[in-house]
């Protein structure tokens, strides 16, 4: 795969402008499954393009390989099955069970779900944003009991 190393500036922003106008045709024609496809597909070029897939990232003390860290990326989007997050990738299912199965052990997690909290605690992802809803002070209700 391409690196950030070997790509030029120009190159990017013509990629990923070509990227974006895949998924804005897929949303013009309705295909929501496509528009999904190409948006991780940008993703997942995205990270390799910021850095090697190979080399390990250090993060709360945790090392992982870009190939790790695209999994665990995946891992939040519930509706995607491991085949779902293989195609994604651009690997074969199998060698998504073992790029789980390593990022498993590496987060000390036995399943999905553990892997998201732990990766959460140590900062590997965000957590999800919690909209709170304000009060609101009704100005009819506020004058009427004056």
């Amino acid at each position: 795969m391409l690196t950030a190393d070997v790509l030029t500036d120009e190159d990017v922003s013509e990629s990923v402008n070509r990227r974006l106008e895949m998924i804005e045709m897929a949303l013009h024609d309705g295909d929501l499954v496509a528009a999904q496809h190409h948006l991780r597909s940008t993703r997942l070029w995205l990270v390799d393009a910021a850095g090697d897939s190979t080399s390990p990232s250090m993060v709360g003390g945790v090392a992982l390989t870009g190939q790790e860290m695209a999994s665990l990326r995946l891992l939040p989007d519930g509706s995607m099955s491991q085949k779902d997050m293989a195609r994604a990738m651009g690997v074969t299912r199998n060698t998504l069970k073992t790029h789980l199965k390593s990022l498993y052990l590496k987060l000390g997690a036995h399943c999905r779900a553990e892997a998201i909290d732990r990766a959460r605690e140590i900062g590997l992802l965000r957590r999800p944003l919690t909209i709170v809803a304000m009060p609101t002070l009704n100005r009819v209700d506020s004058v009427l009991s004056a």
